[in-house]
C-alpha cells in the first residue's frame, strides 16, 4: 500500500558517481556507493530535529526519564534567575499529566510547572504550583503548536520584586510570590528522586535548547543534541546535566527502533490506518492492533468464527471510510471487518486451496478518485505477472484492467506507492515473457501507472548492474522523492536497508541503519508505511512457518527527517571514478574492525574481573552495568542472591543465610524487595498487613521492633547495608557498588530498551541460578515472581526473535533453558530448543525435550499437546 509524506524541508546537493564492478559484489553496496553528504540543519526552532524525549506512561515508573540540570550543586542567584527551553508533546498518547519541571529551593520551597489535562484544568492545562498551592498562572498552548511543533517557554524569578513570570505562546503570565524566592535551586525536569519531592508523573514531552541565566549572565546552555549516553553537555560550563532513562532524538532519526514482536496463528496479512496510526495484523482467529503512538497492543478474537486466509491474501485500509479489508485476487473475494461486532462480513474458500497463489508479493494501492483497489503484478506457479486487477468498492465488482504491457514487464518483489500522478512501481524481479525459466532478472526501472488513463509510463531506467535490487512492498512518497526498503533476495539472513530515491532521475541514497530480515521468498513479507501524526516511518517484516501454522511480525520505527548513517548513491550516469569515496569505505571498515577488536577485548576483560567498568560496544546498546561478569567458583563477599535459593554472604565471604529465622527472613525480603522495586520502601501499616495482620496494633509494633533489632544485628556483618526509615517508610539502604544484589542488577539490565549480546549474557549469569526465590512461598511474593517471570521470558524471546536459530543454536539452547526455569510450559522455548538440537544433529535430545514438554503440558492443562515434533521442527519460532 502506498503512503505519502509532506515535502522535506531540506535538500542536499549530490553528485552521482559509479561503483567499480568489484564493489558491486558486496551486499552492502548493492544499492549505493560511499559518498559523504553534507547535512545543513535549518535554524528555525520548528525545523530542529534534536532533543530529549521523555519516556512517560508507556513504560513502568522506574523507566521514566529524568533530566537533572544541577546534579552536583544547586544554582544560586541574588537578583534574577531565568530558565528557557523548547517544548513539544508527542501526539495521540493516553495520558499527559505530569511535571514539566520542578525548581526545588534549599529551604524546601518548590516551584513546579505541571501539565494537567483533567477536568479541573479548564482555565489552563499548564499550571504553576508554588509550595502546596496553585498559583494564579494557568495557560494553554494551542494543540497545533504543542503537538508536533516547538514552543519556547521562558521562566523568570525576580527576587527583589518577589515575582514569577512565565512567557509561552507569545503571552506573559505573572504571579506574586508570598515571600522572597530562595537564592538557590535544584532544577529537575520530568521524573525525579529528590528527597520528599519525588515523582514519576511525566508527560510525553520532548525538550531542547535549555538555557539558564543567573543575574543577567548566561551560565548554562544544554542543546540536548546527544546521540547516546546519560550526560548532556553544557556549552557554558564543564558541569553536564544528568539524564536517567534518556531517549535521544538524534538517535531516533538514524537508527530503527525495534518496537514490537507479534505472533498470530496461520496465514496473516497486515495494513496501516494512517489517520489513526494503528497497525493491523490480521490472523485466522483474531485481529491484533498496535498503536504506533502509545505502543499498546490489543487483540480482538473474531465473533464470526475462523477467517480462512489463504496464500496471497493481503490487506488495506479504505482511506475514505477507515474500513479494514482483506482480499484474495485468486478467489476474487474481499472481506470487511466490523469493529463494533468484531465480525468479517464475508469469508474465503474452505477448505483452503492447497494450490499456491498466482500473486505472491503483488503491489496494491487504494484510489480515492474512483473508490477502487488496484492490484499490480505478482508471482505464482513459476510465472511472473504484469496484470492489473481492479476492485470497485461501491459496486463490489472485480475487473481486469487493460494496459500497455510493453512498458510494465512481468515482476514481483517491487515497491509500489501512490503519488500525485498515479501509482509508482520501482524495480522488482521477473522476466520479459513472465516465464521463470527464461532468463529472470532484476528490473532497474521506475514506472508510473495512471489509473484514469489506464496507461503505463517509464520514468527512468538506471542502466546499472544491480543484481540484488529487490524491495519491500510499498514506497513512501515525499514531494519528488521516495523512501523504499531494499534487500538482496539471494540470501536468507538478509537485511532491509532504507533507500531514498528521486522520482525524476536515477539517484539512490542509503539512509539509517539496516534491519535484520529473514527472506524466505513466499514465506516472508516486508513493508514500509508512514505515520504523519507522529512523523515516523514504520517498517515491518513477517515470516510464516514452513507448516503455515503461525506468522511472526516484527515492527520497527524511525523518526523523520531521516539521517544518513551510511550515506551513498547509485546512479546510471557516467562520471569519473573518484578515489576518496573508497578511502572513506576503507576507513569505515578499519573503524568497524577496531570496534570489534575493542569489544572482544572488553568482553574478555569482563570475564576476568567482575568490577571492571564496561561500555556498550554497539551503537544501539546502553551502558552495561559494571557488575555483569560471568559467575566464578569463588564465593562473592557482601552479596544477596535472590535468584535460585536465597543466599546471603557477609564481608568475609561466609554464607550467613542460616542466621535468618523464617520470620526475620520474610521481614528482610519484604523491606529489600519493596525498596528495590519501588524505591520508597514499605510503610508500617503495609508491613503489619503482610506479616502481623492477626495481631493488634500494639502487638504488631512490638513484634516489628524486636525482629528489626535482630535483623539489624545480622546485617551489621555486611558493611554499607542497613535498615533505615525515610518519610514513614522502612527501607534497605545499601551501596550497590559495595553490596551485590542480583535482583537490583536484573532490573538494571531488563529496564534497558536495547539488549545486546553482552547484556543478555549478563542476564543469563543471573537467571542461570534458577527461578526467583525458588525455595520460598509467600502470598505477597507472588506478584514479584510473576512480574520477573514475564520479564525474563519476554526479554529472551524478543532477543531470540531477532536472530536466526541457525546462527548460534547452542546459545539458543541456553536461552530456552533459562526461559524454562521461569515458565516450564513455554511453547516457544520448547520450539527454540528442539530446533537448536536438530540443527546440532542431536535428534535424540530434541525428542526428549519435546516429550518432557508434553508431559509438563499435560500435567498443567490436563490435556494432550496437539502438535507433533516433525511439525515443531518446521515451524517458525
Amino acid at each position: 500500500m502506498s503512503h505519502s509524506m509532506p515535502p522535506e524541508t531540506t535538500m542536499c546537493g549530490i553528485r552521482p558517481i559509479l561503483l567499480p564492478d568489484s564493489l558491486m559484489k558486496f551486499p552492502i553496496f548493492f544499492l549505493t556507493c560511499i559518498l559523504g553528504v553534507l547535512f545543513v540543519p535549518q535554524n528555525s526552532a520548528n525545523a530542529q530535529s534534536h532533543g530529549l524525549r521523555f519516556a512517560s506512561y508507556e513504560v513502568l515508573q522506574d523507566q521514566r526519564t529524568t533530566l537533572n540540570l544541577t546534579p552536583t550543586k544547586p544554582v544560586c542567584f541574588s537578583q534574577q534567575l531565568e530558565l528557557a527551553f523548547d517544548l513539544t508533546f508527542a501526539p495521540k498518547q493516553k495520558t499527559y499529566f505530569g511535571y514539566i519541571f520542578r525548581l526545588i529551593g534549599s529551604d524546601k520551597h518548590n516551584i513546579d510547572l505541571v501539565y494537567d489535562n483533567g477536568v479541573a484544568a479548564a482555565n489552563g492545562r499548564f499550571r504553576v504550583i508554588t509550595g502546596d498551592k496553585l498559583s494564579s498562572i494557568a495557560f494553554n498552548i494551542p494543540d497545533n503548536l504543542l503537538f508536533g511543533q516547538w514552543s519556547k517557554l521562558l521562566v523568570k524569578l525576580d527576587a527583589a520584586a518577589r515575582k514569577l513570570t512565565i512567557t509561552a505562546g507569545g503571552r506573559t503570565f505573572t504571579h506574586m510570590l508570598e515571600k522572597v524566592p530562595d537564592g538557590c535551586y535544584h532544577i529537575l525536569f520530568g521524573a525525579n528522586q529528590h528527597k520528599s519531592f519525588q515523582t514519576t508523573d511525566v508527560p510525553p514531552m520532548t525538550l531542547a535548547n535549555i538555557t539558564l541565566a543567573q543575574d543577567g549572565k548566561t551560565t548554562g546552555s544544554w542543546p540536548l543534541d546527544e546521540y547516546s549516553g546519560t550526560t548532556a553537555r553544557n556549552e557554558k560550563s564543564k558541569t553536564s546535566a544528568i539524564a536517567i532513562n534518556p531517549v535521544w532524538i538524534e538517535k531516533l532519526h538514524e537508527t530503527w527502533q525495534p518496537r514490537k514482536r507479534m505472533l498470530t496463528s496461520g496465514f496473516a496479512c497486515t495494513a496501516l490506518d494512517q489517520k489513526r496510526e494503528i497497525l493491523y495484523l490480521i490472523g485466522e482467529d483474531s485481529l491484533h492492533t498496535y498503536s504506533v503512538a502509545s505502543q499498546i497492543t490489543i487483540s480482538y478474537p473474531y465473533q464470526s468464527g475462523r477467517l480462512h486466509l489463504a496464500k496471497g491474501n493481503q490487506a488495506f485500509v479504505d482511506t475514505i471510510t477507515g474500513n479494514l479489508y482483506t482480499y484474495n485476487v485468486d478467489q476474487q473475494r474481499i472481506a470487511r471487518f466490523n469493529f463494533a461486532t468484531r465480525k468479517w462480513d464475508k469469508n474465503f474458500i474452505f477448505p483452503i486451496p492447497e494450490s499456491s497463489t498466482e500473486y505472491w508479493h503483488s503491489n496494491k494501492f487504494f484510489s480515492t478518485a474512483d473508490s477502487s483497489l488496484y492490484v499490480v503484478g505478482g508471482y505464482g506457479h513459476l510465472t511472473y505477472k504484469n496484470e492489473v486487477h481492479r476492485y470497485h468498492l461501491p459496486s463490489g465488482k472485480w475487473t481486469a484492467v487493460a494496459s500497455d504491457s510493453g512498458i510494465y514487464t512481468p515482476r514481483y518483489l517491487a515497491a509500489g506507492g501512490l503519488g500525485a500522478e498515479g501509482m509508482y512501481i520501482l524495480g522488482g524481479y521477473g522476466s520479459l515473457t513472465g516465464q521463470q525459466i527464461l532468463n529472470p532478472r532484476n528490473w532497474n526501472d521506475l514506472l508510473l501507472f495512471q489509473p484514469h488513463k489506464r496507461q503505463w509510463k517509464k520514468i527512468y531506467e538506471t542502466d546499472a548492474d544491480l543484481p540484488h535490487l529487490n524491495f519491500a512492498n510499498s514506497l513512501v512518497i515525499t514531494g519528488n522523492h521516495f523512501y523504499a526498503l531494499a534487500f538482496p533476495k539471494n540470501r536468507y539472513n538478509s537485511e532491509l536497508r532504507l533507500v531514498r530515491g528521486s522520482l525524476d532521475k536515477p539517484v539512490f541514497q542509503t539512509m539509517a541503519a539496516a534491519i535484520p530480515y529473514s527472506f524466505h521468498d513466499t514465506h516472508s513479507f516486508a513493508d514500509l508505511f508512514y505515520c504523519p501524526g507522529s512523523k515516523q516511518l514504520i517498517a515491518l517484516s513477517m515470516t510464516r512457518s514452513e507448516d503455515d501454522k503461525q506468522t511472526v511480525m516484527h515492527v520497527y520505527t524511525l523518526l523523520t527527517p531521516v539521517r544518513e548513517t551510511v550515506p551513498g548513491i547509485a546512479s546510471a550516469e557516467n562520471q569519473p571514478k573518484a578515489i576518496w569515496p573508497f578511502v572513506l569505505a576503507g576507513s569505515a571498515l578499519l573503524g568497524c574492525g577496531a570496534g570489534l577488536l575493542y569489544r572482544r577485548r572488553n568482553l574478555s576483560a569482563r570475564n576476568v574481573k567482575r568490577d571492571t567498568p564496561e561500555h556498550a560496544a554497539e551503537p544501539v546498546s546502553t551502558t552495561v552495568p559494571k557488575k555483569m561478569a560471568a559467575q566464578t567458583d569463588i564465593q562473592e563477599k557482601n552479596s544477596i542472591s535472590l535468584f535460585g535459593d536465597l543466599q546471603v554472604t557477609d564481608n568475609n565471604g561466609s554464607d550467613i543465610t542460616q542466621m535468618f529465622t523464617p520470620l526475620i527472613k520474610e521481614l528482610f525480603l519484604v523491606i529489600l524487595l519493596y525498596t528495590i522495586r519501588w524505591k520508597r520502601g514499605i510503610n508500617s501499616d503495609k508491613l503489619r498487613e503482610l506479616l502481623w495482620s492477626d495481631k493488634s496494633t500494639e502487638s504488631a509494633r512490638n513484634n516489628r521492633s524486636v525482629n528489626l533489632t535482630k535483623l539489624k544485628a545480622i546485617l551489621s556483618r555486611i558493611p554499607h547495608c542497613q535498615i533505615v526509615t525515610s518519610a514513614g517508610h522502612w527501607k534497605m539502604d545499601f551501596n550497590e557498588d559495595d553490596v551485590h544484589v542480583d535482583y537490583f542488577e536484573f532490573l538494571n539490565i531488563t529496564s534497558s530498551k536495547y539488549n545486546d549480546r553482552p547484556m543478555i549474557e549478563a542476564l543469563i549469569a543471573i537467571t542461570n541460578k534458577g527461578s526467583f526465590l525458588s525455595n520460598l512461598e509467600f502470598e505477597w511474593l507472588d506478584p514479584f515472581k510473576s512480574e520477573i517471570s514475564n520479564i525474563v521470558v519476554n526479554t529472551y524471546l524478543n532477543y531470540a526473535g531477532n536472530i536466526p536459530v541457525s546462527d548460534d543454536p547452542e546459545f539458543m539452547i541456553r536461552l530456552a533453558n533459562n526461559i524454562s526455569y521461569f515458565d516450564p510450559a513455554n511453547e516457544e522455548a520448547m520450539i527454540l530448543k528442539c530446533k537448536s538440537f536438530a540443527l546440532l544433529g542431536k535428534h535424540s535430545l530434541a525428542k526428549s525435550t519435546f516429550e518432557s514438554f508434553t508431559r509438563e503440558y499435560n500435567n498443567i492443562y490436563g490435556e494432550e499437546f496437539r502438535r507433533e515434533l516433525t511439525d515443531i521442527l518446521k515451524s517458525e519460532v
